[in-house]
């Protein structure tokens, strides 16, 4: 489970190190995030929807961005994968207003109150731990104090950079530097619940009606978790994200992932999407 976690943060610095100084968002007015998930898992799908709340504004020559969460999807009761672990921290800070002091290129280089609000995201995790005396709720709850031992000492750069994922996922500076580009290879991340497995795939930028398209096709082999023993499965990943060139922000993604066993049969689906209202 720490695997999981320090490949879900170390994929939050990748994105935050990829802006470029292209970065104009709109100031003094509100946008809204709305990030809609199906995930349908041994054949029964959840949904999860998630809003927040960004004005930004200008200091001196750099950004501030106020973000406000507002309530979202509860965590499941018995979901305890790291995205659900994540989503429950937030959860724990829905309502506040969370300042984030940007640079000239969207990148996140402070968060005010930042101890306060680590505070909260660990114990939005806690509030998940089972009070339970059964055999599942022990183990349940043993899994998610050893999440907390590892999260609670993290440095701060690094719990910056976790924060930081309120609004630069929203930032695509480096897209909108760099414009249309020709299919390349890439190497992407399987994902925080796959370890170090990485898929191979094309990444490409092209220009539709005004705005900068990025799509990402990957598939590659991964270890499949089952009741007995890991399964070998194959990952196939689409994604796509519009950015408007002119503030950077990407206005619009959609990532769907499918995992299968090697007969063909489907272990698991995600959809993922956002919009910039």
């Amino acid at each position: 489970m720490g695997r999981r976690f320090d490949a879900l943060i170390a994929a939050i610095l990748l994105t935050a190190q990829a802006s470029a100084a292209m970065f104009a968002p709109p100031l003094d007015r509100p946008l809204r995030a709305v990030t809609e998930m199906a995930r349908t898992d041994a054949g029964v799908t959840r949904r999860f929807t998630n809003a927040r709340r960004i004005v930004f504004r200008r200091q001196g020559e750099d950004y501030r961005a106020e973000v406000t969460l507002e309530a979202g999807t509860p965590v499941a009761e018995g979901d305890d994968d790291p995205a659900a672990m994540f989503r429950a921290g937030f959860a724990r800070i829905a309502g506040r207003t969370v300042v984030l002091h940007l640079d000239s290129a969207g990148r996140v280089t402070a968060i005010e109150d930042q101890a306060a609000v680590w505070k909260a995201f660990l114990d939005g995790i806690a509030a998940l731990a089972p009070a339970g005396s059964g055999d599942l709720d022990r183990k349940r709850a043993g899994r998610i104090r050893a999440i907390l031992t590892m999260l609670a000492p993290m440095p701060p750069e690094r719990q910056r950079a976790t924060l930081a994922s309120l609004v630069e996922p929203l930032i695509a500076a480096d897209i909108a530097a760099a414009g249309e580009s020709p299919p390349r290879a890439v190497r992407v991340p399987a994902g925080p619940a796959f370890g170090a497995a990485q898929l191979s795939g094309l990444r490409s930028v092209r220009r539709a009606a005004g705005k900068l398209e990025v799509v990402v096709t990957a598939e590659g082999p991964v270890a499949i978790a089952g009741p007995d023993a890991a399964a070998q499965g194959r990952m196939s990943l689409e994604t796509l994200r519009r950015v408007d060139p002119a503030s950077a922000l990407v206005i619009e993604s959609r990532e769907e992932v499918r995992t299968r066993l090697p007969d063909g049969s489907t272990v698991s689906e995600r959809t993922t999407t956002t919009r910039l209202e």
